[in-house]
């Protein structure tokens, strides 16, 4: 599964997050950017619960 913005605050987000383990699926979480708000993301990743993908090749690698 893949998070473009995760905001603490969406439930659907979260909630997305955490089925991910549940269903034996990386979470992948691309870097922020100005153009994309992912507190929640930062989280995740912070929490070792997400890995960052850098770019479309290394999620595909992933998925």
């Amino acid at each position: 599964m893949i998070l473009i913005e995760a905001l603490d605050h969406a439930e659907a987000s979260m909630r997305t997050a955490e089925a991910a383990p549940a269903l034996s699926r990386p979470l992948l979480c691309p870097p922020a950017t100005k153009d994309i708000r992912a507190d929640g993301s930062a989280r995740l990743l912070a929490e070792q619960r997400a890995v960052l993908v850098p770019d479309p090749a290394r999620a595909l690698a992933l998925l």
